[in-house]
């Protein structure tokens, strides 16, 4: 069952939907590798979706502003 979840980081509040568990560490990451690629200047309001490698696997990512959909591939 998919989850949203509040997430504060960095003084940034993100809405993490996921259905899977994901360590704070592996999710700081995900979020660190979304701001390098400016996923969150956005404003079209369409989802856009990134593929983030880390090293316990590789997630496919979809943004849409704040809101964070995060599935492992």
């Amino acid at each position: 069952m998919l989850e949203k979840l509040p997430f504060l980081y960095k003084g940034c509040s993100y809405n993490i939907i996921i259905d899977d568990d994901l360590s704070f560490d592996q999710l700081r990451f995900i979020i660190d590798r979304l701001n390098d690629e400016g996923a969150f200047v956005n404003d079209s309001g369409e989802v856009v979706r990134y593929t983030i490698d880390c090293e316990d696997g590789c997630y496919a990512v979809g943004v849409d502003g704040t809101n964070v959909m995060i599935i492992p591939k």
